[in-house]
């Protein structure tokens, strides 16, 4: 008998998809994307939902302080809000404890997914809990809005495209999982200032993010990304590995029309001391991800980012 293990995460997602079949006309974008998207009583708006867990011992250890992983389990649908450009409104949390749990543990695990949905305006509005024997978990999901006229989806990169990536990559394994900041704000202003054609906020790794832009854009595309100019981690140690499949960085990946990279590049740095780094072009190609280092040499670069059901971080 075929296992999700057999199978992987992201067959599996597909699998289910299918299985799924069509959405009604109020749904916009079901499953696929950073969020679902739907129909708002809002004329010019979209609504967004999405929904993420965060597990002992997959996401957080025994050893992990209760606030840095409700920040965690907040922030991680957050950031999913910030890859579509929109803003968070509400949140309702679901919680599996055990029972022996201490009270004080479960207010510094609330301390932290407030602390984390007030920075961005979002407020938590319910939820449930419930007892569990072994791992506990967190489950958030946040509902946000979004303008039409500037909701980011994974599917729309084009050929000719400049490829640009905010922050650092390769820390998550160094503790950046646990104190990232969701890239709301950063997001806000460049789908209000500039066409964003695709973005996605980087959670599987660099190398399965990038696969999942060009799955998305349903045509023959591909990305040439420059191993030189992608931006490394202090505490990955240069390790351009980290950078690529290590994931949990949550920083936006974005393609954008090269007409506009001007005025980005000009106008970044007078809004944001986090950097901003072009690291490739979307190009026609067969081959969905090529990597091109410092010497002008190609090679596949194959998805080896995180799979929740292929490995255990």
């Amino acid at each position: 008998m075929k296992t999700v293990r057999d199978l992987g995460e992201f067959n599996l997602i597909h699998r289910l998809q299918r299985a799924l079949g069509k959405a009604n006309p109020t749904v916009v974008v079901g499953i696929g994307d950073d969020c679902a998207v739907l129909r708002s009583a809002d004329a010019k708006k979209f609504l967004l939902i999405t929904s993420d867990p965060v597990v002992e011992g997959v996401h957080f250890t025994l050893d992990t302080p209760p606030r840095q992983f409700g920040w965690k389990a907040m922030a991680r649908n957050l950031s999913d809000i910030a890859a579509m450009g929109g803003l968070p409104r509400w949140a309702v949390v679901s919680i599996g404890l055990r029972p022996n749990t201490s009270v004080r543990a479960v207010e510094q695990i609330y301390a932290g997914l407030r602390a984390a949905a007030q920075k961005f305006r979002c407020e938590i509005v319910g939820g449930d809990t419930t007892h569990v024997k072994h791992e506990q978990f967190v489950v958030v999901t946040v509902v946000g809005e979004v303008e039409r006229s500037r909701i980011a989806l994974r599917s729309g990169a084009k050929i000719g495209d400049s490829v640009f990536v905010t922050g650092t990559l390769g820390g998550s394994l160094r503790g950046k999982h646990l104190t990232f900041t969701p890239r709301i704000d950063e997001a806000r202003w460049l789908v209000r200032h500039f066409p964003v054609h695709a973005m996605i906020d980087v959670s599987d790794g660099l190398s399965s993010d990038l696969q999942r832009l060009v799955e998305a854009a349903g045509q023959r595309i591909g990305f040439e990304i420059y191993a030189a100019e992608i931006p490394l981690s202090r505490v990955a140690a240069s390790s351009l590995t980290a950078a690529l499949n290590d994931g949990e960085d949550f920083e936006l990946l974005f393609t954008l029309d090269p007409r506009y990279v001007t005025a980005l590049r000009r106008r970044w740095p007078r809004k944001f001391r986090l950097p901003l780094t072009e690291i490739g072009r979307v190009v026609r190609s067969r081959q969905p991800v090529t990597l091109v280092d410092a010497k002008g040499k190609k090679q596949s670069l194959m998805p080896a980012g995180y799979d929740h059901f292929a490995q255990r971080r």
